[in-house]
């Protein structure tokens, strides 16, 4: 009996030092994840944003689950354009902690700089799918709307870019509310040089809902309805050019053959 005892006390000694030492390697790690974070918070503050993101990099090895180093080095990446990187670091971080904001934020951020370094660089499906995401976070966001638009018209899906801009001037508009309204207009034109008739047709109607004065769009209109073969609806829109602008009467004549 005392030897049975004996041996349950050896290994409860045991079991009790081993707990201890995984609580101080705990205690030791948590502490190394503090000081690595407040450097590169520190970093960060001083714009020495590529030694900054190494720090985060350093924890998130050390601790896959600690969301506030992709945080972090989301907008790391983000400060130096580094939207691949910005976007896979603020993505985890959002997935890690979804009811943070700032993790909501920072994600959104990272979605809208990719999209618009995308469709700056004519990487148009690219720009298409991360704003398509970042609207899934910000449905109300007009300048994203315009943008998405845009680069669907730089792969030529007219009617995308048509549902697009209305959805951006559905939205209120705001200070892209004249710039969503051009890109009607130049969205309907570039449709008819593609050959994409009924396309354009849809766009510059949407387009005149908000400038019933702009010749080009109805000419735009007419010339769209005549290559469409509707006739009737072509010549209805040269007369709301001429009520508009009687001196086309021989541009007209001539673009419709008469």
């Amino acid at each position: 009996m005392a030897r049975h005892l004996t041996a349950l006390r050896t290994r409860f000694s045991l079991l009790l030092m081993a707990v201890l030492l995984a609580a101080c390697a705990g205690l030791t790690l948590q502490n190394e994840i503090d000081s690595l974070m407040k450097e590169g918070q520190q970093l960060y503050a001083e714009q020495k944003y590529e030694q900054a993101t190494d720090k985060f990099l350093i924890v998130i090895g050390k601790d896959p689950t600690y969301w506030q180093a992709y945080l972090w080095a989301a907008r790391a990446f983000i400060a130096r354009g580094s939207w691949k990187e910005a976007i896979a670091n603020g993505r985890k971080a959002f997935e890690l902690a979804p009811k943070d904001q700032d993790t909501l934020a920072v994600f959104a951020q990272a979605l809208f700089g990719g999209g618009a370094d995308a469709l700056q660089n004519g990487r148009f499906a690219e720009s298409v799918q991360l704003f398509v995401e970042y609207l899934k976070l910000e449905p109300g966001n007009t300048r994203a709307w315009l943008n998405v638009g845009k680069a669907y018209l730089g792969q030529k899906e007219f009617r995308q870019a048509l549902s697009a801009f209305a959805q951006g001037l559905a939205s209120g508009g705001g200070a892209e509310r004249q710039e969503l309204i051009r890109e009607l207009l130049g969205g309907g034109l570039q449709a008819f040089s593609s050959g994409k008739y009924r396309e354009s047709i849809d766009l510059l109607r949407e387009f005149l809902k908000y400038d019933k004065k702009e010749v080009q769009a109805w000419i735009g209109l007419a010339r769209a309805y005549w290559e469409a073969g509707d006739k009737g609806k072509a010549f209805d829109a040269v007369k709301d050019v001429l009520k508009l602008d009687p001196r086309q009467a021989d541009a007209l004549r001539h673009m419709l053959g008469r």
